[in-house]
């Protein structure tokens, strides 16, 4: 232990390299680069270049800049192997991702017959994993510019070292902060870390003597950071600044503004401070203005005593997003009025009588011990017991631990603080699934309304009308739960009721039960196949296949099933009732065997919202008199024990007036690709509004962007250029916008097989990963090529990555790829006749628009945008997107010659 005390010297390394692979010795190191640390300082650093023998691939010399030419006269590693050697000897050799870097540097000194390493080795990239829990991103640059560390050259391995080293002394400090109690729990947990990683907590053990933090306290035996309540303030009703030199005046220091955002506040303002009965407003985003300021500011001044203003959007509010930047701004303003919250389901918060429990019962999940210790360390900093702190996926099965330790009796530490400042608050920020589900809670005290990203608020009300779930899930959940009770790896259910009769009788009835809807399960789902599955009847998808059965014949079918729905729901909620009557005798047991439980009535809870959200909803869904749409999907294999059968309402018809409009009057409406102009039907259908109450407010850029955005059209429209072809010429970031799954796949397939592939990261939807991956994946100053959906291109937007060029390829609906919009499309033609009547905007084409925007802002407002599909111009809509485009911005009809030339020059 004593090598590892307070005098330690850290050598802090990274390599660059010709490949990763370190089999057979067919790559080499090409800089090797040590940063040395010692008492939470830096004390020195070594460099060098190291030529290869080898030729360095075209691609590393891309990533690194490391060329040939660079190491040309530097030392070979046989020639500084000694001297690097002497360098490491002794010292705790600490890298980010150290399983690389250790291993190739000792395949080097084999390779030139030196003597290995021995040294303790430690990651900085796990270290930070638990340290600081809730860093959106661990690799090397993100972490640097989340920490405020200057890491001018990644990929330069003296630069990559110096980030490093500047990363461990933050993990340092935040080790010696953490309390012994913690770091003892940790240990004890004793979870699988690379290499010596798990030292440092010995080490930080050792060195600290006592726990002396005031802003942490125990419970449950667990070091936790004390929660603060807030007290009321007197509330002051303040004089709205209705002039444009007033409010410059308030504003200076805080934020600027322009006379569009003046004429937007004074239009919300007015339409709530004059009117007797406000009108809906119905407002498009451009992103050149700032719209929550806009929108915020009128609406504080409004708010009364104990009134709240509710803003929903698409996803999940954080504390990092710019809307509470907004709050804070104004805050500044007006002597702190707002007081911001952002609500979640109460599964959201963590159950800290749960986790306390579960550190007693050792996982098999590597993952599950390693969560548990990552949680320990975010317990001591939190003040919401927000899991989504962790910026982990709930419905990962990897984190499926989560589910179990979160708080669904709304009874924890942290619920109690966020009831409490529920009421204190008056800025609420919920998702539109939490609006939906809590309009009785939420519209309390006449709040404001004010709904995000509006265009999804319509299809996130219809998922409470739809069902999707693979024939086998009934049987994987009761298998899950049969094992808990049976398990002989661990003690099970029956071991831990062996003294409780009544409990096991509890137990047995809901084995029982959960058998007999397996069998009644079963039942159906034979009858279904039998019905409506035949392997002539089935259409090619581009996973699999698909069938799509007749409604009526569907709805007559799943009626005449009355009796099998109503026993399979009647037995769901008796198994809620026996837990429910189960967890109240659930203090009576020890820690360890009630983490079992709780992992046990989590399994079931999950069953009967299974059976709740699908075979309840499906019986409830074929007694409406709506329209209604489904399908079965199954694998290349042909596997209907894996088939997803999955519909429901094609459209909302008086689900959004009905559940939630009536309880709000004058609700702002805000999205970025709204369509103002005379054809603007289809929003308010889409979102089931009436334009006798909706004002739509709608503003035009101010900056004329003529000039700097390049819109293209292609002349040859009927035979466009190979998209191989014009990505050739790609130069930075390139999005291929589509929207066929099947189109995704023929894209990244010709692109890989390719010369393009040579020169360019190729990443697509569904072949690189979910869309989260692939925004992980883009690699920084490299050229990268992405085809994929308007869904992708908002993640990359929502990460600020940079895009150049926007290639518009096929817009054309597939409808296998959504059989919703399919259905929605030939209800508008069966109802409207011809659509281009203008009475509807198809959402591909507001889909556009919305790209456009994106790429407008994320290439600096020099992008270039090239359309290359004939249906999106010459199709009915065409003339509507062109109406769409800002009127600034001139689309130019080239030849393919001038395309290239423009491409060029991107």
């Amino acid at each position: 232990m004593n090598e590892i005390m307070s005098n330690t010297i850290f050598s802090v390394v990274d390599i660059e390299t010709t490949g990763s692979s370190q089999s057979n010795y067919t790559n080499r190191i090409i800089q090797f680069s040590c940063t040395f640390v010692q008492n939470n300082k830096i004390i020195g650093s070594f460099n060098s270049f190291i030529n290869p023998e080898i030729s360095i691939p075209t691609e590393i010399t891309k990533l690194t800049g490391i060329s040939n030419q660079t190491v040309v006269n530097a030392p070979t590693f046989a020639e500084v192997a000694d001297k690097i050697y002497q360098l490491l000897d002794k010292t705790i050799f600490v890298a980010h991702n150290v399983n690389f870097d250790f291993p190739f540097l000792n395949f080097e000194f084999k390779r030139v017959n030196h003597k290995e390493l021995t040294n303790k080795a430690i990651d900085t990239v796990t270290l930070s994993q638990l340290l600081l829990p809730t860093e959106p991103s661990y690799k090397l640059t993100d972490l640097s510019k989340s920490l405020n560390i200057v890491h001018d050259h990644p990929h330069s391995s003296s630069s990559d070292a110096l980030a490093t080293a500047k990363i461990l002394i933050i993990l340092l400090h935040q080790l010696d902060n953490l309390p012994k109690k913690t770091v003892k729990q940790i240990l004890d947990i004793n979870p699988s870390l690379p290499m010596d990683t798990l030292i440092m907590f010995t080490r930080a053990y050792h060195l600290k003597h006592k726990d002396d933090n005031p802003k942490i306290m125990n419970i449950k035996n667990l070091k936790v950071r004390k929660i603060k309540y807030h007290t009321d303030s007197d509330f002051v009703e303040l004089k709205y600044p209705n002039n444009k030199r007033k409010k410059s005046k308030m504003f200076k220091g805080v934020t600027q503004f322009n006379n569009t955002e003046n004429k937007l506040m004074n239009s919300i303002y007015g339409n709530y401070h004059s009117a007797s009965n406000s009108n809906n407003l119905l407002i498009e985003e451009n992103r050149e203005f700032n719209y929550d300021f806009s929108y915020l500011f009128p609406l504080s001044y409004l708010l009364k005593k104990n009134q709240k203003i509710v803003i929903a959007g698409d996803e999940d509010f954080n504390s990092e997003s710019a809307l509470v930047n907004q709050v804070k701004n104004i805050n500044k303003i007006t002597s702190d009025r707002l007081r911001c919250l952002i609500v979640r389901p109460v599964t959201d918060y963590i159950d800290l009588d749960k986790f306390s429990d579960s550190l007693n019962v050792v996982s098999n999940s590597k993952n599950t011990e390693f969560l548990k210790c990552k949680i320990l360390v975010w317990l001591t900093f939190t003040k919401t017991g927000d899991i989504n702190e962790l910026k982990l996926d709930k419905d990962n099965n990897q984190n499926y631990f989560l589910n179990v330790v979160s708080d669904e009796q709304n009874r924890g530490y942290y619920i109690k603080k966020l009831a409490h400042d529920y009421q204190s608050a008056n800025v609420i920020l919920v998702s539109h699934d939490y609006l939906l589900q809590n309009v009785q809670k939420l519209h309390q005290n006449d709040p404001y309304l004010v709904i995000k990203d509006s265009r999804r608020l319509s299809d996130n009300a219809l998922d409470n009308y739809r069902i999707q779930f693979k024939l086998s899930e009934n049987k994987i959940i009761c298998n899950h739960i049969t094992n808990l009770m049976y398990q002989t790896h661990n003690r099970n259910v029956f071991d831990i009721f062996t003294n409780a009769k009544k409990l096991a009788g509890m137990a047995k009835k809901i084995e029982i039960l959960l058998a007999k809807n397996t069998d009644q399960f079963e039942i159906i789902k034979d009858d279904f196949l039998n019905a409506f599955y035949s392997k002539s009847k089935l259409n090619r998808t581009v996973d699999g296949y698909i069938v799509k059965p007749d409604v009526d014949r569907f709805k007559t079918f799943v009626l005449n099933k009355k009796s099998l729905f109503n026993s399979i729901s009647r037995n769901q909620q008796t198994i809620l009732d026996i837990v429910d009557d189960m967890k109240r005798s659930i203090n009576h047991f020890n820690g360890h065997d009630k983490a079992i439980l709780y992992a046990f009535f989590d399994k079931l809870e999950e069953y009967c919202s299974f059976i709740e959200n699908n075979l309840v909803r499906l019986f409830k869904l074929n007694k409406l008199d709506k329209q209604l749409v489904f399908a079965f999907n199954v694998n290349e294999d042909k596997d209907v024990e894996n088939g997803l059968l999955y519909g429901g309402l094609v459209r909302n018809e008086n689900i959004l007036p009905n559940e939630l409009y009536r309880y709000f009057k004058g609700i702002i409406f805000l999205d970025s690709a709204i369509y103002s102009s005379k054809r603007s039907q289809y929003f308010y259908d889409k979102l089931e509004l009436k334009r006798q109450n909706t004002r739509m407010i709608k503003f035009e850029d101010e900056n004329d962007l003529n000039g700097q955005v390049n819109l293209i059209l292609d002349e040859a429209l009927q035979i466009p250029m190979p998209l191989e072809k014009v990505m050739k010429y790609n130069k930075g970031n390139s999005f291929i916008l589509t929207r066929s799954k099947q189109r995704v796949k023929e894209i990244a397939k010709s692109l890989y097989e390719s010369d393009v592939n040579e020169h360019n990261v190729i990443l697509s939807q569904d072949f690189s990963g979910n869309d989260d991956k692939i925004v992980k994946k883009i690699i920084v100053d490299s050229q990268n090529i992405i085809v994929g959906n308007n869904n992708l291109l908002k993640s990359l937007r929502n990460k600020n990555k940079p895009i150049n060029t926007l290639i518009i390829d096929s817009m054309a609906i597939d409808s296998f790829d959504d059989i919703y919009l399919q259905a929605q499309y030939d209800l508008i033609n069966s109802e409207h006749g011809n659509p281009n009547d203008g009475l509807s905007i198809p959402l591909s084409i507001l889909n556009i628009k919305d790209a456009i925007k994106d790429v407008i802002e994320l290439s600096g407002s020099k992008g270039l945008i090239y359309l290359r599909d004939k249906e999106v111009i010459e199709g009915p809509y065409g003339s509507n997107l062109i109406d769409l485009i800002p009127s600034h911005i001139k689309p130019q009809l080239l030849d393919k010659r001038k395309i290239i030339e423009k491409l060029k020059k991107v």
